[in-house]
């Protein structure tokens, strides 16, 4: 989302609302407003969403009554667990899918429909933004395909990469954001400081923490949480790099029924991340970045005709 997600906070303790105000704002979110669920008339505030904290069970027809007419999305919180290690992360789960159910909504209601036929990961290390907008370059627009580009590189040089993949290609390049969306014929940009994942709505989930290991972003872990959610509707393409990430995604790609494909070798600046996955016996393309793009159409546009 492009902008802070307002959520309205009501609770039987007022005497938590710091708390509670703290966390949403930590999560990138931006207080409507607090109120007392005990009160006799709710609030009539205009919210993205609601975090309604409860301590125990409460009567009060007023809160039955919002909570029926109540059109943004609501998440419950029990109050009495608040003092729990685990309460804060369950939270900022929730706050996190809180976002992205707005975020998907509301490109409901502006008549954008997240029709994609399929998501295919790029990764890529050395070599890896020439390559792939070659790649990009010459797949042509309509296929109702969502690429996520996961590109080894430095932090802050992601928004450079988004222009130079959008320059001269019918795929505008867009940085990951929270609460996105994955839309056909576009390509979302992984940012290398910020873990993210895809949910089986389309929507987006960039983590404030940053990537577990030595590559970022973490090349398995997108192709992972990309076969996992979307199974057969699924792929990646591996292309030039050095290291082996990506290789124990692709076999779990392969493994949930979605396609492996790798850029060759010989056309390779660094051909060990192409090497590594063939060794894994999962691929079923390989070719030159052109000739990957030529097979893509190829690949959809039968399945268009069939």
């Amino acid at each position: 989302m492009d902008k802070p997600l307002r959520v309205g906070l009501l609770l039987d303790d007022m005497t938590l609302k710091v708390k509670y105000q703290q966390l949403i704002q930590m999560q990138m979110g931006q207080l409507a407003g607090a109120y007392d669920a005990r009160a006799d008339s709710m609030p009539d505030v205009e919210a993205d969403a609601w975090l309604v904290v409860l301590g125990e069970a409460l009567e009060n027809p007023a809160l039955d009554a919002w909570l029926e007419n109540q059109k943004a999305p609501i998440i419950f919180d029990d109050a009495l667990h608040c003092q729990d290690d685990n309460w804060q992360r369950r939270l900022e789960k929730k706050l996190y899918q809180l976002a992205g159910m707005v975020s998907l909504e509301a490109s409901r209601q502006g008549g954008i429909a997240n029709a994609v036929r399929a998501v295919w990961v790029l990764g890529a290390s050395t070599g890896g933004p020439a390559a792939v907008k070659a790649f990009l370059q010459s797949v042509p627009q309509g296929l109702g395909i969502a690429f996520v580009y996961a590109q080894h590189i430095d932090q802050g040089f992601d928004v450079t990469l988004a222009q130079v993949i959008s320059r001269g290609s019918a795929y505008g390049a867009v940085l990951a954001g929270h609460g996105g969306l994955l839309l056909p014929d576009s390509v979302t940009i992984v940012r290398p400081d910020r873990e993210t994942e895809m949910l089986a709505n389309g929507t987006l989930l960039v983590h404030p923490r940053g990537w577990a290991g030595p590559y970022s972003p973490a090349i398995n872990q997108v192709v992972a949480n990309v076969a996992s959610v979307y199974g057969s509707r699924s792929g990646a393409i591996i292309f030039t790099g050095m290291g082996d990430d990506g290789k124990a995604g692709c076999r779990l790609m392969k493994q949930q029924g979605g396609e492996v494909w790798v850029q060759t070798p010989e056309s390779c600046t660094v051909s060990s991340m192409p090497d590594e996955v063939i060794s894994t016996g999962v691929i079923s393309q390989m070719g030159t970045p052109e000739q990957l793009a030529r097979a893509m159409h190829a690949r959809y546009r039968a399945e268009q005709a069939g």
